[in-house]
């Protein structure tokens, strides 16, 4: 069955209805005015259509019925539509003097009743639904006709192919509104898909654009306070020289006011490389975590080892940013802490969960001093970890090494 609206069908199916029960109930007033009889085989097949039409109206406009056959509820509506105006056209038979011509000439005059509910299978449900309907009506004519030929001619070969064009006519019909139907389907999903594309080229559009805001902030940021804390130093730095060695206290305060301005230059700069994440958005993940432990490396003396998974899943931006800025704070960490010789880094997958380990041979701690302290850089990582119901867990110890584990769930996450 398709995915077309079931209620804009069932919308058309009921005006339908309604129409053709107006239709037969005016046959019938006719026919009753003309004739003066309320009993004639015309007025009996209007009976009939009229009677079929009304409970088809009540069925499709009762909601208890939709609810209670479900997948049933559209197939009866149409089956008895199709079947119950077809057998109706034999009630001519029980008339012995009835011309055949006029049997078949009356099974025309149901082609717009027969159309309408070969239409709407075709709309629904697969072509051969189709064929199946058009083949069983045709048989039934055909089942009817062929005892009244008492010999093959010209007359034999016009009746049997009044029901044959027919059915030629209910295929042609059902194949045009079922291709009609087909390509409706492939382009709203290509429309779906276009819509996709354009909102994945949306959210590039924006990343960029969050890149291109970021550098220019690490570049304003560069050219004020990275220069001003530079110049300050140097002054500190001169005017330390220009005080007498004898001046000790000034001299204290000299170098406690020159520590801290080398230290809020290097977060300064810190930050500003931490800002310019250009090389996470164009080289990927791995890579540029390989090029950040490389850095590292350099400045920290320290040989580096990377091992990562060749068939890492696809993650969102929020995730990789997460992961990179939590590789980026254990490796300075390591750098002005640890003093290790060695360090490895590994990034994993299985199909639940992603698993980055930051491992060195340096100096140990002790991780529960860290709960009531004041390290940011470990605090902003854990945060960063709950935000994506992840867990960081650090193992460490006084003899030596320490190990930081970043989990992360991927089916919470929303990756498949």
């Amino acid at each position: 069955m398709r995915t077309t609206n079931r209620l804009d069908l069932l919308q058309i199916f009921r005006y339908f209805t309604g129409l053709a029960l107006v239709y037969f109930a005016a046959t019938v007033i006719v026919t009753a005015i003309q004739t003066g009889e309320g009993d004639s085989l015309t007025q009996v097949q209007a009976y009939v259509n009229f009677g079929t039409n009304l409970l088809l109206l009540i069925y499709l406009s009762i909601y208890w019925f939709r609810r209670k056959l479900r997948a049933f509820y559209l197939p009866i509506a149409l089956v008895y539509a199709t079947v119950v105006p077809i057998f109706s056209n034999l009630i001519y038979l029980a008339d012995p003097y009835e011309s055949i011509w006029n049997i078949i000439t009356r099974s025309w005059l149901l082609l717009p009743i027969l159309i309408v509910p070969i239409v709407l299978i075709a709309w629904q449900y697969k072509y051969r639904y189709v064929i199946l309907i058009v083949i069983f009506s045709t048989y039934v004519e055909l089942f009817v006709l062929i005892p009244h030929i008492n010999m093959i001619n010209i007359d034999a070969f016009l009746i049997l192919g009044g029901p044959l064009i027919r059915a030629f006519a209910f295929g042609t019909v059902g194949m045009i509104v079922n291709r009609l139907v087909a390509v409706q389907h492939d382009q709203r999903r290509e429309l779906i898909l276009a819509n996709i594309r354009l909102s994945e080229h949306t959210q590039t559009l924006e990343r960029l654009a969050t890149s291109r805001e970021r550098n220019r902030l690490a570049r304003e940021l560069h050219d004020t306070l990275a220069h001003t804390l530079s110049g300050q130093a140097v002054n500190l730095e001169a005017i330390k020289l220009m005080i007498p060695v004898s001046q000790k206290e000034v001299h204290a305060m000299l170098e406690q006011s020159l520590l801290n301005t080398r230290a809020g230059l290097a977060e300064t700069r810190r930050a500003l490389k931490a800002l310019r994440s250009q090389q996470l958005e164009d080289l990927g993940l791995d890579i540029a975590i390989k090029n950040l432990a490389s850095d590292a490396a350099s400045r920290g003396d320290f040989i580096v080892e990377t091992h990562f998974d060749t068939d890492l899943p696809d993650i969102t931006p929020d995730i990789e940013q997460s992961i990179y800025r939590i590789a980026q704070e254990t490796l300075e960490n390591i750098i002005r802490h640890a003093n290790a010789s060695h360090v490895e880094i590994a990034l994993e997958h299985d199909l639940n969960s992603l698993l980055l380990s930051i491992s060195d041979d340096g100096q140990g701690f002790d991780p529960h001093n860290l709960e009531n302290s004041d390290k940011l850089g470990i605090q902003g990582m854990r945060e960063r970890a709950a935000i994506l119901r992840g867990e960081l867990s650090i193992l460490s110890g006084q003899e030596g090494g320490t190990t930081i584990r970043l989990l992360i769930p991927l089916l919470w996450n929303g990756v498949v």
